[in-house]
């Protein structure tokens, strides 16, 4: 991988790995001891390595997850916000006929230092996730 050094080249880098589907180069970019607050479900990812695995997770039950990045603000002290669209084919459950298409907005919003996330929290909404995966 190529080092990268400006915020803005570091989450573009993140969301290429995010749609490569690439656990490790995910882990590379964050911090050994960063920290990722996922919102909407009230849990909080302690280190590059826990985060890392969340992400394989949600590969390995999402297989088709990709993310649009609809815009991008960078600020000063290597902050960074970003709207994205994710979307993916929720799993069938049982006595489902089809799959259910998921389309989710949302708002990441990080912060980059020395060419690393030192930390990153994730905004949706859980009630409109849960009406198209149910």
């Amino acid at each position: 991988m190529t080092p990268v050094s400006s915020p803005k080249e570091v989450v573009n880098a993140l969301y290429d790995a995010y749609g490569r589907h690439d656990d490790r180069a995910i882990l590379a970019l964050y911090c050994d001891d960063a920290t990722h607050d996922e919102v909407a479900q009230l849990k909080t990812k302690q280190g590059s390595a826990e985060i890392a695995v969340g992400m394989q997770k949600l590969f390995s039950w999402l297989p088709d997850v990709r993310w649009e990045v609809k815009s991008m603000i960078v600020g000063g002290d290597g902050a960074v916000a970003v709207a994205y669209v994710m979307r993916a084919t929720a799993p069938q459950g049982s006595g489902a006929t089809e799959a259910k298409t998921i389309s989710l907005r949302g708002v990441q919003l990080l912060e980059v230092a020395d060419g690393r996330i030192r930390h990153s929290e994730d905004y949706w909404d859980t009630a409109t996730f849960q009406r198209q995966v149910s």
